[in-house]
């Protein structure tokens, strides 16, 4: 598997936020200022819209300096920058796949790191941050193959908030199956299946995934076929069973009224159970085109009544003790 530099180390404490200098793609100017850091102070590198040439990056590289510091107050900046120019970067012909496979489980590191901040309890964020950072290092290097990050990239491009709500769904799944006591092989391989869940939606059309009413019953349809077309796209990255699993079952239900195969009950694997339930706890929690995001109470409300039978409720149970900060990993 490929060797992961790991993301640099924050300080909570400090108005700049380091980003390794990977992440300043060629010709793609960041709305946002670069920093060097001299000890205990930063100075300015490059201004917000500036191109920063092939020879100040190699400048730094010759000094030892892999990473620069933006100031926290352009976080979501930096965030949009990447959202924007990942999916070009990993499909780019001109960068190694070592550079690909860094800058993606940075990115993925990111995403974890505001999913721990923002929607999980401080308690939990504290705890395990350094147990979902390892988790998403060893998920990634299985997926940092040139067909993987060739698959991860044309996903991004065709819709990056699939890509960022994989991850998000990845967190959840991690964090109920560890809870389970399930060995690390499996959990890392139910980590893989997902981060990639969606992979089929890069087959929907891009105006039906963000259509912000009602879909029609064609549209409807054309959606559903996302777990077969994901399973299928991603034979070529050699995935084991339990992943392909997570992707093609992600939307069978305990009651059997799921998709694509109607499976029920003890016929849906525990690992595809856990992916569905943190599968539709994500999508509610966030804003999507066609609905806002609902508080965690109200959204784990509509999982118990208004979707009975949809999940495995002893699962959804663990779940929640979990989203109240229960130690039970």
């Amino acid at each position: 598997m490929t060797t992961l530099p790991p993301p640099p180390a924050a300080d909570p404490a400090s108005e700049y936020q380091p980003i390794p200098l990977g992440h300043l793609f060629p010709h793609a100017p960041g709305d946002f200022e670069v920093f060097l850091r001299h000890g205990d102070s930063h100075t300015l590198f490059a201004r917000d819209g500036e191109v920063i040439p092939a020879d100040r990056r190699g400048m730094l590289a010759e000094y030892g300096v892999s990473v620069v510091y933006i100031h926290r107050e352009q976080r979501d900046r930096y965030r949009g920058y990447m959202r924007r120019n990942l999916p070009g970067a990993l499909l780019a012909a001109d960068m190694s796949r070592e550079q690909k496979a860094a800058v993606f489980y940075h990115d993925c590191c990111e995403i974890v790191r505001e999913l721990l901040r923002d929607r999980l309890p401080q308690g939990i964020s504290d705890m395990h941050g350094r147990l979902f950072v390892a988790y998403v290092r060893d998920c990634v290097a299985f997926l940092c193959t040139d067909a993987g990050l060739s698959r991860l990239g044309a996903l991004m491009a065709h819709d990056y908030d699939v890509y960022s709500h994989g991850v998000h769904v990845f967190v959840y799944t991690v964090f109920l199956l560890k809870s389970l006591g399930l060995p690390q092989p499996a959990v890392i391989q139910a980590g893989v299946g997902a981060l990639l869940h969606d992979s089929g939606k890069e087959g929907v059309d891009a105006a039906i995934l963000r259509k912000p009413g009602r879909l029609t019953p064609e549209e409807f349809l054309a959606v559903r076929e996302h777990p077969v077309l994901g399973e299928r796209l991603c034979r070529p990255l050699s995935l084991s069973r339990l992943a392909r699993e997570c992707i093609l079952m992600h939307h069978e239900k305990i009651n059997g009224a799921g998709y694509p195969r109607g499976l029920s009950g003890e016929a849906i694997p525990v690992h595809a159970r856990a992916v569905s339930l943190a599968d539709v706890y994500d999508a509610l929690t966030s804003r999507r085109v066609y609905a806002d995001a609902v508080r965690p109470f109200e959204a784990l409300r509509i999982m118990r009544h208004e979707m009975a039978g949809s999940f495995d409720l002893e699962l959804y149970k663990r779940f929640v003790l979990l989203l109240s900060g229960a130690a039970l990993l």
